[in-house]
């Protein structure tokens, strides 16, 4: 019985497939335009393909170089005694040492900036690299001045050696 279903099905295809060469085989010149016709059809559907690909591999170079150079603005601007800004524009501290390859930078902080914080004693605290941005020529944090209070109060404390 399997083999019945499996040669019918397989006699089928082979009807059907040779019922569709047929159709698509010209036979006259009313045929060929419509052979044409598709066949013009096809490399027009490849050729948007393409350009979709072209854009596409276009649109990534510009999102990487716009990264890199984001990136490049970084790390040039992160420069011992550079000033950091929080995103409300408030004076935050300025740059002590950086660690590039532990993604952190050292920030002395401003005194009006300690003066804000309810917890004593915190004069430098370490900020993560990729919370920081460049805009205007200026180093800016990616949260305001009290966000980054409220940080400091509630964040873990340790004793970094100089």
């Amino acid at each position: 019985m399997m083999t019945r279903i499996l040669t019918t099905t397989a006699l089928t295809l082979g009807l059907a497939g040779a019922a569709a060469a047929q159709t698509v085989a010209p036979s006259d010149d009313a045929d060929m335009s419509v052979t044409g016709q598709a066949a013009d059809a096809g490399r027009e559907i490849v050729d948007t393909g393409q350009a979709a690909v072209g854009a596409v591999g276009e649109a990534a170079e510009e999102t990487y170089g716009a990264a890199s150079n984001a990136a490049a603005r970084l790390d040039a601007a992160l420069t011992e005694d550079a000033v950091i800004r929080s995103s409300d524009g408030e004076i935050v501290g300025t740059v002590s040492r950086t660690d590039m390859d532990g993604d952190r930078v050292l920030v002395d902080l401003d005194g009006e900036m300690e003066n804000q914080i309810a917890r004593d004693g915190v004069e430098t605290i370490a900020l993560q690299t990729r919370s920081m941005m460049v805009s205007d020529n200026t180093l800016m944090l990616d949260m305001t001045r009290a966000q980054l209070a409220a940080a400091i109060e509630t964040g873990p404390t340790t004793t970094v050696a100089n």
